[in-house]
This record gives structure tokens, C-alpha cells and sequence, in this order.
């Protein structure tokens, strides 16, 4: 490490963040001009040089030494230091794996993966059918303790993601603790190409429709709107949202298909540290005109809680589940010139009467919490009985 790593490091951040897919400038309305550490720089650059002599010194295995990533560790420190969960810093390999994780196709482990903030761990909330995840053996609620040999609980979950990615046709190492099980379980998965189903519909019986979002990616909106066409096809007259375990996604992606279920209403907006507040709207008065409920429990976070905060607020569907989650705050993807990136949260967001959801989360109209001991979907049931009485 030198001191010229160091100031590189001080000296500023690309101009453009990321929400969802909707880019922004930076400083919209008062970014700070001038660097928080002011004229600690040269205090900074001094420590650091007298640590890395020291490493020199004495540190046993120096042939092993990557200063890439002891430079890489700079940064994630710096940005760790923030003490905040949803903070984090992105090298560039993590920031590629990143965008690509958005787009709807990868190759991996095949499931969907969901983070508990208040506890760090990740779980398993749903293994696509036939995927590698489901033929090796792991199931849904599965607890992610170690990958690759290293334990994750707490680390963020988007490097945990890329991690477990990687060349199809090469392998990864998993320790899942099931809990109804109490037991700690070795998996090797097989990576494979992988299109993500994000979401997945079906005719029941009334001609309710029942459609399924597991997350808000590049590729939901279009597939949102051939389930919506395909139940129409099928006289769908009532219909369910499951948005149970869907911890979020873009930002576009979910504004898009609110788009189709509600006529031109304001659907969400957003309020950063300045004051400067950003609408989502919907763009035309096309609407699903027919009795619906939202399923939702404690994992229903983020993107999934603006689409539900949206159709509570305008009386269209009933809530059926339990609390949901509580995030409502924004992160930005900051690009560096460098191709590696900062994620900071950046704004809050509020629904269409001017709710802010973060810490508290949406209840629903009819609590109904589930029943893992039951043969049957009791949330399901609750809510295919109240659109049959409605």
C-alpha cells in the first residue's frame, strides 16, 4: 500500500447512483462538496504507512500477502465504519455480479436467498423446482451458515449471492443448519446457467387467479404481464397476489406493475437527507378492475411493500398475512470510476397517503399466521375464502 492508494481512495465518487434501474445524479439538491475527513489526510496517510511497515516487520506469511486486497480491504472498512447494514462496499468483480444478478439469467446455485437485518442470517426462501439446489437437496427455510468454508451470517447479501455464482459446471461448497431438524448439512451444489422464474401463476378453482412475485427484477414486469394476460384468457374474475418471502428488487420493476393494477395514481415517492423528493407515477388509467388480495409475512420487504403499501392505500385488495418486514428506506449504487462501487442508503420512501413503513412494516386487514403443521396453505385458504365471501 502507498500513499497514493490512499488519497485515491479520499478523493471523491462518480457522479451517477443507481436506484433500481433509474439512474440519478448524485447531488440532486445538496450532496456534500468537501470531504468529511477535511485535513485528516495526512494524520491518515501517516498510520496507514506505519501499519503497512509493521505488516512488512512482522507479519509471518508475507509471500502470501495480496496488496489488492489489502487496498480492497481499505475501502469496505471505510464504508463498514458506517455502522449500517444496508451500506456497503463493492469491488469490482462484486459490482459486476452485482448488474448481473438484476438481469434475470446467471449461473449458480438456482434459489432464492432472504436476509433477516435485525439477525444477518440468510435463509433459503425458495429453491426453483429441477434447479441445482433442489436436486442436491435443500429445501426452503434452510439456514445459510457457511459457503465456500466461510461463515455469512451478517455478511451483505448481494456478495454472498455472488459467491455462491459462478462458471456453470463448476461446484460449491454449502453448510446448511435446518432448524426443524437441528441439524448442520454439507452440500455440494453444481452451478448451472440459471433463467430466473420471478414469477409463477395459476387458475384456481372460482376462476380466481393466483399470481406469484418472488422478487422485483429486470425481468418481472414482463412476466407479470403475460400472467395477467394468460388468467384473462382463462376468465379470471378475482385474484391473489403472493408476495410472501419477496424481499424487494428495482425500483422500476415494481412501479412498472403497479402501472397495470392501478389507473394514474402516485405509487410511491421518495425523500432524501435535502428534502428532495422524487414520484413514481402510474402512467395511464388501464386498471385490474376486480376483487384482489396480497399475501404477505415478515419477509415481505422493500419493492414488495411498496406494491402492497400502494393497493392498501387505494382500498383495491385486502392484506392477508402477517407484519410485513419494515424497510422503507432507498440504497443507491454509486459507481467508481474504477468499476467498483459504494451502496448507500440515500432516501426514504413513503406511500401514496405519505406513510413511511421503515421499522414498523404494513398489518395486514386479516391476520393469518401460518401454519407449517397444516396439510394445506392456511394464508392461501384465508385468502381464497375471503374473495369467495366478497
Amino acid at each position: 500500500m502507498n500513499k497514493k492508494n490512499v488519497a485515491s481512495f479520499f478523493a471523491g465518487m462518480a457522479v451517477m447512483a443507481v436506484i433500481g434501474t433509474a439512474v440519478y445524479s448524485a447531488g440532486h439538491g445538496g450532496a456534500a462538496s468537501s470531504s468529511r475527513l477535511g485535513d485528516r489526510y495526512e494524520a491518515i496517510e501517516n498510520k496507514l504507512d506505519t501499519i503497512d511497515k509493521t505488516i512488512s516487520n512482522y507479519y509471518l506469511n508475507a509471500e502470501d500477502i495480496d496488496t489488492d486486497k489489502l487496498e480492497e480491504g481499505l475501502y469496505s472498512g471505510y464504508v463498514a465504519g458506517l455502522e449500517e447494514s444496508y451500506s456497503t462496499y463493492y469491488t469490482p468483480e462484486d459490482f459486476a455480479d452485482v448488474m448481473e444478478s438484476t438481469s434475470g439469467s446467471y449461473s449458480g446455485i438456482g434459489a432464492y436467498v432472504s436476509q433477516d437485518m435485525n439477525t444477518g442470517i440468510i435463509s433459503i426462501a425458495k429453491p426453483f423446482e429441477g434447479g441445482p439446489a433442489d436436486m442436491a437437496g435443500i429445501q426452503k427455510d434452510d439456514i445459510i451458515f457457511k459457503v465456500s468454508g466461510e461463515e455469512v451470517t451478517g455478511q451483505d447479501l448481494s456478495k454472498v449471492v455472488a459467491r455462491m455464482k459462478g462458471e456453470a459446471g463448476t461446484q460449491v461448497e454449502l453448510m446448511i443448519y435446518r432448524p426443524w431438524e437441528d441439524a448442520y448439512i454439507d452440500f455440494t451444489v453444481d452451478r448451472a446457467v440459471v433463467d430466473v422464474p420471478t414469477v409463477e401463476w395459476q387458475m384456481l378453482d372460482d376462476q380466481i387467479g393466483y399470481i406469484q412475485i418472488v422478487e422485483f427484477e429486470e425481468v418481472t414486469a414482463g412476466q407479470f404481464k403475460t400472467a395477467v394476460e394468460a388468467l384473462k384468457s382463462q376468465g379470471m374474475e378475482k385474484l391473489i397476489f403472493d408476495l410472501r418471502d419477496n424481499g424487494g428488487g428495482l425500483l422500476d420493476s415494481v412501479c412498472e406493475i403497479l402501472d397495470v393494477v392501478l389507473p394514474k395514481e402516485l405509487l410511491v415517492y421518495t425523500e432524501d437527507k435535502n428534502g428532495y423528493k422524487e414520484e413514481e407515477w402510474a402512467k395511464d388509467d388501464d386498471a385490474l378492475d376486480l376483487p384482489m388480495a396480497v399475501l404477505v409475512n415478515g419477509n415481505t420487504a422493500s419493492a414488495s411493500e411498496i406494491f402492497t403499501g400502494a393497493l392498501k392505500d387505494y382500498g383495491v385488495a385486502e392484506i392477508i398475512g402477517t407484519t410485513t418486514f419494515g424497510k422503507g428506506i432507498v440504497q443507491s449504487i454509486i459507481p467508481m470510476k474504477d468499476g467498483s462501487a459504494v451502496k448507500l442508503t440515500t432516501a426514504k420512501y413513503y406511500t401514496p397517503s405519505g406513510v413511511c413503513i421503515h421499522g414498523v412494516g404494513i398489518e395486514p386487514d386479516i391476520i393469518e399466521e401460518f401454519d407449517r403443521e397444516s396439510d394445506t396453505d392456511n394464508q392461501l385458504q384465508a385468502a381464497l375464502d375471503y374473495l369467495n365471501q366478497n
